[in-house]
């Protein structure tokens, strides 16, 4: 019922016509999506770094806030999309399309991957977002990712590990992530332990069964 209550409100602004009108109302979503990973982010740095246990209850309900916004913003994606891509939209919100289908389950990545890669190709959007998506869907179906944009993290609250998920060619790593205009991976490194709070490391030899047999010791 929710959903349809989604799609009747969505359709109901773009009967109100304009790209400004599918502007404002992705601009909301983004809003939502970024405001709730903030608090996120604080709390996990909070928790891992300053070791305020305190908060892994609250860390938690974020959590599951984050993946009620992502759901609903999903719905608001799927019904823009329901006839083709909206034409003549901001750059912003087309960032938002793809974030938001980023952000979205392995199904939902998947159905709308082909979409991202034409969206990259058009120029709506960068590479490196479409880049992202790959390497996301790629990692959540347990393979090795081609861009090395993805990082997983494990351990207790207080004592977190992020290892970047294993790669398909390790030596050809920074040409390719230059085709797509990702910085080098030992930059990438660092950006993740400064936003993260946590050393975040590369094994370049790493396979995906290795890195699993560690998590499953860390749980």
């Amino acid at each position: 019922m929710k959903r349809l209550f989604v799609a009747f409100a969505v359709l109901s602004l773009m009967g109100c016509n304009s790209t400004r009108s599918t502007d404002k109302l992705l601009a909301e979503v983004w809003r939502k999506d970024q405001d709730i990973r903030h608090q996120m982010i604080e709390l996990t740095r909070a928790v891992s770094v300053d070791k305020r246990v305190e908060l892994i209850d609250s860390l938690i309900t974020v959590s599951e806030e984050v993946e009620r916004i992502d759901n609903q913003n999903m719905a608001i994606v799927d019904t823009l999309l329901q006839r083709a891509l909206p034409k003549g939209l901001s750059a912003e919100s087309y960032k938002t399309i793809w974030i938001v289908i980023d952000h979205a389950s392995l199904e939902k990545q998947v159905q709308h991957l082909p979409l991202i890669e034409q969206m990259a190709l058009e120029g709506l959007i960068e590479h490196d977002n479409y880049a992202t998506l790959f390497d996301r869907i790629a990692m959540k179906q347990n393979r090795p990712q081609r861009y090395g944009s993805q990082a997983v993290q494990f351990g207790a609250p207080d004592n977190m590990h992020l290892y970047i998920w294993p790669v398909e060619d390790a030596e050809k790593l920074d040409s390719l992530r230059a085709t797509v205009g990702m910085s080098p991976i030992n930059d990438y490194l660092q950006q993740l332990t400064e936003s993260t709070g946590v050393n975040a490391m590369y094994v370049p030899q790493m396979t995906v069964e290795q890195i699993n047999k560690m998590r499953e010791i860390e749980q």
